[in-house]
């Protein structure tokens, strides 16, 4: 990763005040002290998260997350801590400075390069598409064909692939690339070995190619459209659209086409439209449609809809092909929606027809037709397993009902299970209390599965993590929150403490150790700078608990003192077993036992002075 001052990352957190970073993604409330709003992980009718800004850190109650800012946006939107840092620095126009000798193309990590590849890659497809007389046939396809213009061309970066087979190489080694990060950029064919740039095959070549922008708008992978002059060795040639493979910064399933973009347009239409691909959502785009986004050519997944819920859209429009297929994918939607808890409306196209068509031809209104004919998951459920409404067999309403009962069952709120049941009920004619009924007997069915279900053999059961926790992790985790909140007496807990009473197999506990070190090493002080011991996520979440707790403490000499003599003891009790253990273990004669036996009166004098162990 990029090497970013210690200090740039200080003073980024100094200066932002934590409401303003989450208020972009949650609706937060003045809740005393704090701020209080839905959690942005999970789905909730009830606030549960809170952003504590004098501290710095956020918690949520109903997933444990938490952190500082950096902890939110890595969460948010899925970045490494160095993207994080960088992202928070271009958002509030926070200079940073990285360490001496970092800054060149070579030095930067391969992730922080392949990022550089496809912005440079762009670029170069974009002007090729714009100026190179091998592509005057691809922007004839582009007026003539796809009736797109030149303004939507330049604003979304459209660009032309070369068919020359190691043109992008060569232009990208001229740049000063690494051959790593250019293997690893997924734009071309390569086998380990090899290490010249100039001798890399180019996986586009010959084809429209539409950049796919992560949500901070970066590229991070290409949709390559087929076209006439795409050379017949293409070992793709069939394929009338490739993507890019997965890569360290690309994965398809978290990712949505268009999303940057349309997330900036909710304030002016409150829902996303989701199509199925690019070309479609740059056509609804064009017509003043900004808040469409597409999967990248899979279905839908649980990461996307979670991706979706962060921004408070208040439904989703979902505009189907009318093709069997378009529908089969409506159906597969319908559980991760109920899952998620988003709100989708369904718009059926005609036959034959996808959006571009639509839109190409209609314009905008051809939207407010099928708004008209739009209808919710129920009655797509219904429509898809009981076709012939009231004339369905019995055994037809009993397989329908108990898919029903699976997907409802997903839902938090009773309400909604209530009136999906309704609806079912009118529709097949069936008795409102016999779906009932049958669906209170599948939830106890549904429970006593999960009650009994055997834990695998990776999965180690609750019950046991909680038993076999070690003792010393609540006094750690208490000396640590006093040491955070009461730093004046750092200096002398870290001179009194034995470090053997510091459960170092627990995340409180190694930074308790770095911590004591800490104080150890530090001439006396009052202040404690946390951000320079904390080295990974699992810290920050610590510290926010940590922040977000408010320990009644009357006397803070009398809680640390009564922490350092239970830690002190443990210890103490722990050798004594051990001791214990061995003399019962060694014969009488043997003059070890004499030791031994010396060795255990010592600590049943230091048992007995922990009552003089205290700080001043």
């Amino acid at each position: 990763m990029p090497s970013i001052s210690k200090q740039s990352i200080e003073n980024i957190k100094a200066q932002l005040n934590l409401v303003d970073v989450v208020g972009t993604y949650v609706q937060l409330k003045k809740a005393g002290r704090s701020w209080a709003g839905l959690s942005p992980f999970t789905q909730e009718k009830t606030p549960s998260f809170y952003v504590h800004p004098e501290k710095g850190f956020f918690k949520c109650f109903s997933t444990g997350e938490g952190g500082d800012c950096y902890s939110f946006i890595m969460k948010v939107e899925n970045l490494q801590f160095y993207e994080a840092v960088e992202f928070l620095s271009q958002k509030f126009n926070i200079p940073i400075k990285y360490d001496a000798g970092h800054q060149s193309a070579k030095e930067l990590s391969v992730r922080k390069q392949v990022l550089e590849i496809h912005s440079t890659a762009s670029e170069w497809f974009h002007a090729s598409f714009i100026k190179s007389q091998e592509a005057e046939k691809v922007r004839d396809y582009w007026y003539t064909q796809r009736k797109f213009s030149l303004e939507i061309a330049k604003e979304y970066k459209i660009g032309y692939a070369p068919i020359q087979i190691n043109a992008l190489a060569i232009m990208l080694e001229k740049k000063g690339f690494s051959i790593e990060a250019i293997k690893s950029s997924g734009l071309f064919f390569s086998n380990e070995s090899e290490q010249k740039i100039n001798r890399l095959k180019s996986r586009f070549r010959g084809r429209l190619m539409i950049p796919i922008r992560d949500i901070n708008g970066r590229v991070v992978a290409f949709t390559a459209r087929q076209l006439e002059q795409t050379p017949i060795d293409d070992p793709s040639h069939k394929a009338k659209y490739v993507n890019s493979p997965e890569t360290l910064i690309f994965h398809k399933s978290k990712l949505l086409f268009g999303l940057d973009h349309a997330r900036k347009h909710l304030d002016k239409l409150p829902y996303f439209i989701l199509v199925e691909g690019q070309l479609d959502v740059l056509r609804c785009w064009s017509v003043g449609l900004h808040t469409a986004i597409a999967p990248q050519g899979t279905a839908i997944t649980e990461d996307q809809l979670q991706l979706l819920r962060r921004y408070q859209a208040s439904r989703i429009e979902c505009l189907l092909d009318g093709d069997i297929a378009g529908k089969k994918a409506a159906l597969r939607t319908l559980p991760l929606a109920f899952k998620v808890g988003l709100e989708f409306t369904y718009l059926t196209l005609p036959e034959k027809t996808d959006p571009d068509d639509l839109f190409r031809e209609e314009g905008i209104s051809g939207l407010q037709a099928l708004r008209s004919k739009a209808f919710g998951p129920i009655e797509l459920f219904l429509k898809a397993y009981l076709p012939k409404s009231e004339k369905s067999t019995t055994q037809e309403k009993i397989k329908a009902s108990e898919k029903l009962f699976e997907l409802i069952n997903e839902l938090k709120s009773e309400i909604a299970q209530e009136d999906y049941l309704k609806q079912m009920s009118q529709f097949a004619q069936i008795s409102i209390s016999s779906l009932n009924k049958d669906f209170i007997a599948f939830k106890r069915i549904r429970n006593q599965r999960k009650s009994y279900r055997m834990p695998s053999k990776t999965e180690e059961p609750k019950q046991t993590k909680e038993i076999t926790q070690s003792p010393l992790t609540q006094t750690n985790w208490e000396l640590l929150y006093l040491i955070v909140n009461f730093p004046e007496y750092g200096n002398q807990i870290a001179h009194l403490i034995d470090s053997n009473s510091i459960d170092n197999k627990s995340v409180t506990g190694n930074y308790l150790r770095k911590l004591i070190l800490y104080f150890h090493e530090e001439t006396p002080k009052t202040e404690l700078n946390l951000e320079t011991l904390i080295e990974n996520t699992d810290e920050r979440t610590l510290l926010a608990d940590i922040h977000t707790k408010e320990l009644e403490i009357d006397d803070p000499k009398k809680s640390i003192n009564d922490c350092l003599r239970i830690l002190k003891k443990y210890t103490l009790n722990k050798k004594k077993a051990t001791l214990t253990e061995m003399i019962q273990k060694t014969k009488t004669n043997d003059i070890k036992l004499i030791q031994l036996m010396k060795e255990i009166k010592q600590v049943n004098r230091e048992l007995a002075d922990t009552k003089n162990l205290a700080i001043q």
